[in-house]
């Protein structure tokens, strides 16, 4: 009774605070001007709106999930013919709530201009008629449970599909927008492309903007500029569509290179804003770059074949290297299941070196990382631990060995024997050894290490008779000998060594030797 008494008490401030939200969605549309919030130009409060806009693909899975949910449990509670009664009003509020958040933060985006064409209005239209479906439908459902009248039942079942229909229209759109229409996909529509492929006739004379130039706009621009977005209001799907250009720039002018945009935005550099098509897209090789050129230095012909102009050789090569749109799909295939299977390698390999990461850092904090986020490789450093740092501490490393690259054992408590650890790390580039107790005996096993890339021995306890174990690493390029008791004589004869190593190896690198306190490098003669 109370709960019911508490309700009716509220009633009125959320009837009214639904229908406010409810039209403040249906307005915004008509609400701020495309390109108000693009990063390049915008001010403050566009560069939020930017911001925000980047939330949309975070919210709109929230109301979606709830409107199904809801949708479930109806269809539960009438399938067992009223034995199990749901209670809908929390999960349907949610998911207007949130509703909000996604409409609101999807207009941001809509905002920044960065994405345009009919599919995307219409995704926008069928975004705000779910949100204001969706408020609409908890309203019904939020009286019906305080008012009991029951005509307001039939009003919310009614209202709920018309809101999972909106909401699977509105997904429609948007994920035709992303990911294409996923009615392509279906495998009588695939069946028909492959029959058309299998009877297309084989062009022997094709002409130039159809069969040559409109190929490489499809597979290199026309996803960004084409039917179904229309990026800066540019399209190149058609020859009337790049001749009128986009919102401030001649796309195509026949005849004129320097002033058509649709070259002059590839040639800028690849981080500049308005470079074509986007760094993170296929590039325009030379060879379509270089027939793009020629084609538009003739004047652009539509209709012209090319055995009705002079080609000239370098395009005629150029023409022959093309792949086919087919070919270049399967390419494309290939290249993601090697980037698939790369980034499930990368998964795995750093779930092994997981429980190694934790058992060396619990033990020595902080001394053991990767060499970067985006890598497997691994860096140790025992600066904070130089003074107790020992070859059963080195010991721990021995799961990770092969994995670790750069290895700081400076000032340490390492000697020689210690060093026969090193052996298993067979990929290390970089190793510190200055200021321990090592002597010639341990470059035995330091000469073997052919990925070493750098290495330090300052003031340790090597000498002439043993720096030669060095010189057949063949990727060595910087050796440390600062304060040892190895003579000029033999660094110079060491660093003559190690280029002429290099070099059998193939390796085009200039090794370089360090002697003396003043740090001066010595001349292999």
């Amino acid at each position: 009774m109370e709960k019911q008494q508490s309700e009716s008490k509220w009633y009125g401030v959320i009837f009214g605070i639904c229908i406010l939200a409810a039209l403040a969605i249906a307005a915004m549309p008509w609400m701020g001007e495309v390109g108000v919030a693009d990063p390049k130009t915008a001010e403050t409060g566009g560069l939020w709106m930017n911001f925000l806009g980047k939330f949309h693909p975070l919210f709109l899975h929230l109301p979606i999930g709830a409107t199904v949910l809801v949708l479930s449990m109806e269809s539960l509670g009438l399938i067992s013919f009223g034995k199990y009664k749901p209670n809908t009003t929390l999960a349907l509020a949610f998911a207007a709530v949130t509703s909000i958040f996604a409409v609101v933060f999807g207009y941001f985006l809509y905002l920044t201009g960065k994405y345009e064409g009919p599919t995307l209005e219409d995704h926008k239209r069928d975004g705000v008629i779910f949100s204001v479906l969706i408020i609409l439908t908890f309203l019904a459902k939020y009286s019906y449970d305080v008012k009991k009248l029951t005509w307001l039942k039939p009003s919310y079942l009614v209202a709920l599909l018309a809101t999972v229909g909106m909401m699977m229209s509105a997904g429609h759109h948007g994920g035709e927008m992303t990911h294409g229409d996923p009615l392509d996909s279906l495998p009588s529509k695939i069946a028909e492309k492959r029959e058309a492929e299998n009877d297309k006739p084989v062009v022997t004379d094709p002409v130039i903007y159809t069969n040559i130039v409109h190929n490489i706009l499809q597979n290199k621009c026309i996803d960004c500029h084409g039917e179904d977005k229309e990026k800066g209001g540019l399209r190149l799907d058609s020859m009337a569509a790049m001749f009128e250009g986009g919102d401030e720039e001649e796309c195509l002018v026949a005849g004129d290179v320097e002033a058509s945009f649709m070259i002059t935005s590839i040639l800028l550099p690849k981080d500049d804003d308005y470079h074509m098509p986007p760094k993170s897209k296929p590039q325009i090789t030379p060879e379509e770059l270089s027939i793009l050129k020629w084609w538009i230095e003739m004047g652009a012909p539509e209709d012209k074949k090319l055995s009705e102009v002079k080609v000239p050789e370098e395009i005629a090569i150029a023409i022959a290297s093309l792949k086919t749109p087919e070919e270049l799909e399967e390419e494309r295939k290939k290249i993601k299941l090697v980037k698939d299977q790369a980034e499930k390698q990368f998964k795995e390999k750093r779930k092994q070196l997981k429980a190694t990461l934790h058992t060396v850092n619990e033990a020595l904090p902080g001394s053991l990382r990767y060499l970067s986020q985006e890598d497997t490789s691994l860096v140790f450093n025992s600066v904070s631990y130089r003074k107790t740092f020992s070859g059963s501490d080195l010991q721990m490393l021995e799961p990770v060995a092969g994995d670790v690259v750069e290895l700081d054992l400076a000032s340490t408590n390492i000697s020689d024997a210690d060093v026969a650890h090193l052996a298993k790390f067979t990929n290390l580039k970089k190793l510190k050894l200055s200021n321990t107790k090592i002597t010639d005996e341990a470059l035995k096993v330091i000469g073997k290490m052919e990925s070493l890339q750098s290495l330090n021995l300052y003031e340790t306890g090597v000498t002439d008779a043993g720096v030669m174990s060095l010189s057949s690493l063949p990727q060595l390029e910087r050796t440390y000998l600062g304060n040892t008791k190895v003579t000029p004589e033999s660094g110079a004869k060491l660093q003559a060594a190690l280029q002429k190593s290099a070099s059998d190896k193939g390796n085009d690198i200039k090794p370089i030797v360090e002697m003396g306190i003043t740090n001066s490098k010595v001349n292999a003669k």
